[in-house]
């Protein structure tokens, strides 16, 4: 395990922490507890970066993709930004017209942590969003424990609030498994364990309707293609300009298992993902143009990584027949994802 100071933003110091063994190294930052690289060795040996990510400090807070960090106090979209508990209304910043996403423009992914603990194989980051931060109710105090073992990556996700409050914590690095980040990520393979998916609205928020994938391009229960799927002509892929859809698992809810595996175009490289949230939004990354300049002085054109972020599903408060994202005051929240190798 490496540790450093990277610098520092508001006044508060940010470190970077490097853990690795024989197949990977996994960089944490504590600002917003990006992942700025996760280095992995494929079938053939080789080493690959399998995530965008960004070489200086300041074009982390500069950002606004999200690319590499935790999502929080809650991910995906909330509906008119607001939302009710007990008869009170609570107004969250729209920060996606008429929607609020991803926790606003001051959500946990641009903020420092504190670095609570580390050693050879792990690291816990620490925030302590205050009472009515980007107008959710009570103080939630938020752990991350970033865990590496020979072939995986593992992130723990423990909140508790002083108050009933909403919470749907997730990650949103982009992966990209080809050699150097050649290219888009749309000749890599896509299998989603998942029968069906919610369907989105004109602004990319919640109907609370499910539709099977069955009989449309969303299906990749048997592997598929990314680019043989997003440029289809249907109007749910359209309207999210490719993937920009919550897949719900086919396993059951609460349960760790199966999300999703994604396979290098050549073949030398897979990654799987398991988690015990109910869905994974998948992002296939519609809305990079090129305005940004990553590690190696790569552009992060249209499509360059994909995001699978294990979540509840996108706009839950709004509908009873979602998974709530409700986490009542003093209940402690938890929830796991783990990114597998071979």
């Amino acid at each position: 395990m490496k540790r450093e100071q990277i610098g520092s933003v508001n006044g508060c110091t940010v470190e970077r922490v490097v853990l690795e063994n024989s197949r990977l190294s996994a960089a944490i930052l504590s600002y917003g507890g990006a992942i700025q690289s996760l280095r992995v060795k494929d079938r053939a040996g080789e080493v690959r970066d399998v995530v965008l990510g960004f070489s200086n400090l300041d074009d982390y807070v500069d950002q606004s993709y999200y690319i590499g960090t935790v999502i929080g106090r809650c991910a995906n979209r909330i509906s008119g930004a607001s939302f009710e508990i007990g008869g009170q209304a609570f107004m969250l910043e729209a920060n996606e017209y008429p929607n609020h996403l991803h926790g606003g423009s001051k959500g946990f992914w641009n903020v420092p942590f504190e670095v609570m603990d580390a050693a050879e194989d792990f690291v816990t980051l620490r925030y302590v969003s205050p009472d009515g931060d980007g107008g959710y109710p009570g103080q939630l105090d938020t752990r991350i424990t970033f865990s590496l073992s020979e072939t995986a990556l593992r992130i723990d996700y423990v909140a508790v609030g002083s108050r009933d409050t909403v919470v749907n914590l997730t990650h949103h690095s982009y992966f990209n498994l080809e050699k150097d980040h050649e290219g888009t990520i749309l000749n890599e393979t896509l299998t989603l364990h998942a029968d069906a998916f919610t369907e989105i609205d004109d602004a990319c928020s919640s109907t609370g309707r499910i539709l099977p994938v069955e009989g449309t391009p969303f299906d990749c229960r048997k592997g598929a293609r990314i680019g043989d799927r997003i440029f289809a002509a249907d109007d749910q892929m359209k309207k999210g300009t490719g993937f920009n859809h919550n897949y719900v698992l086919s396993k059951a809810p609460g349960v760790f298992g199966p999300v999703a595996e994604i396979t290098s175009s050549d073949g030398l490289l897979t990654m799987r993902v398991e988690s015990d949230q109910p869905g994974v939004q998948v992002y296939s990354g519609n809305y990079l143009d090129g305005s940004l300049t990553g590690k190696n002085g790569e552009r992060y054109q249209p499509f360059a990584g994909l995001c699978l972020e294990t979540q509840t599903y996108p706009d839950a408060i709004h509908f009873a027949h979602f998974p709530t994202p409700l986490l009542p005051q003093g209940m402690l929240y938890q929830r796991k994802a783990r990114f597998s190798f071979f």
